[in-house]
C-alpha cells in the first residue's frame, strides 16, 4: 500500500487525492493523519490558492473505517479517532482558501460531510451520497450536524441522517448538496478550470467571503466537540459493534439500545 494521500500541484492549485481505492478511501487513522498533514501543508503554502479533494477508484470517501471502529473499545481512543477525522473538516471550514470536492463515486458517512464542508462540490453522474451512520448505530460526525441542516434544512437533514438512503447525483443537485454535475470524462477538466479561476481571486476576498458564510463559528466548535463525545460513546457500545458485524455479515442489525 502506498501513500494514503497523493499530493500534486498544478500552478497555484493543490490536488489532494485520497489514494486507497482498495478500502474505498475510508478514513483509517493513517488516512486521517495523511489528509490532515496534506491540508496543513497547503494551508502553510502561500503559493497554494485553491485546493481540490478527490478520491481514486470507485469512491470519493466511504467514511469511517469500519474495521478500525469495530476494534475501538476504549472511550478515549474512540474520541481521539473521531477527533482526527473531524479535524479534516475543521481545517477545511476554517481555511481562508477555497476547497473543491470532486466526487466521482461514493461519498458516504464522514465522506459525505467532508464533501459538503468544501466550498464547491462537483460530481459525475456516478456520484452517490449517503449519511449511512445510523445503519451501524452511530450519529453523523465530521461537522455533519452543523453543516447538513444549514444546507438542506432540518427536516431533510433528519431524513437523510435517520433513514440513510443513497442520493444519486441528480437528487443531490436538487437538494443543493452538489453544485454541478459533469460527465465523467469532462469532470477533471471542469474542476481544474474552476480551481484555476478561484486561484486568481483576491485571497482576502475569498477569506472573508468564507468567514461570512460560516456564521457562528463558536457553534461549529461546540458541535464538533459534542460529536466527538457522543460518537466515542456510541463506538464503544454494543449497538455499534452489532451494526458493523451485521454489515460484514450482510444481514439486518439487531440493535438493543445498549451503550
Amino acid at each position: 500500500m502506498g501513500t494514503a494521500v497523493k499530493v500534486e500541484f498544478e500552478g497555484r492549485v493543490a490536488w489532494l487525492t485520497l489514494d486507497c481505492p482498495e478500502n474505498y478511501n475510508s478514513l483509517t487513522p493513517e488516512m486521517c493523519d495523511a489528509l490532515n498533514k496534506a491540508i496543513l501543508e497547503c494551508e502553510n503554502d502561500e503559493n497554494v490558492r485553491a485546493v481540490v479533494l478527490a478520491g481514486s477508484g470507485k469512491a470519493f470517501c466511504s467514511g469511517g473505517d469500519l474495521r478500525t471502529i469495530e476494534k475501538l473499545d476504549d472511550y478515549e481512543k474512540a474520541r481521539s479517532y473521531v477527533h482526527r477525522a473531524g479535524q479534516i473538516v475543521s481545517s477545511i471550514v476554517r481555511s481562508a482558501k477555497p476547497y473543491i470536492a470532486m466526487v466521482n463515486g461514493a461519498a458516504a458517512g464522514a465522506g459525505f460531510n467532508i464533501a459538503i464542508a468544501c466550498d464547491f462540490v462537483c460530481a459525475s453522474p456516478k456520484a452517490r451520497f449517503t449519511q449511512a451512520f445510523s445503519s451501524v448505530g452511530l450519529i453523523s460526525d465530521c461537522g455533519g450536524n452543523f453543516l447538513l441542516p444549514r444546507l438542506v434544512g432540518q427536516s431533510v437533514a433528519k431524513e437523510l441522517m435517520l433513514l440513510p438512503k443513497a442520493l444519486d447525483a441528480g437528487e443531490a443537485l436538487t437538494l443543493g448538496i452538489v453544485g454541478s454535475i459533469v460527465e465523467e470524462d469532462k469532470l477533471r477538466e471542469r474542476v481544474a478550470k474552476l480551481a484555476g479561476d478561484l486561484a486568481k481571486r483576491s485571497p482576502l476576498a475569498v477569506k472573508f467571503c468564507k468567514r461570512m458564510f460560516l456564521g457562528d463559528s463558536v457553534s461549529f466548535t461546540q458541535v464538533i466537540l459534542a460529536e466527538e463525545d457522543i460518537q466515542a460513546r456510541l463506538i464503544t457500545g454494543e449497538d455499534c459493534k452489532e451494526g458493523i458485524r451485521a454489515f460484514f455479515e450482510k444481514r439486518p442489525p439487531a440493535f438493543r439500545g445498549r451503550s
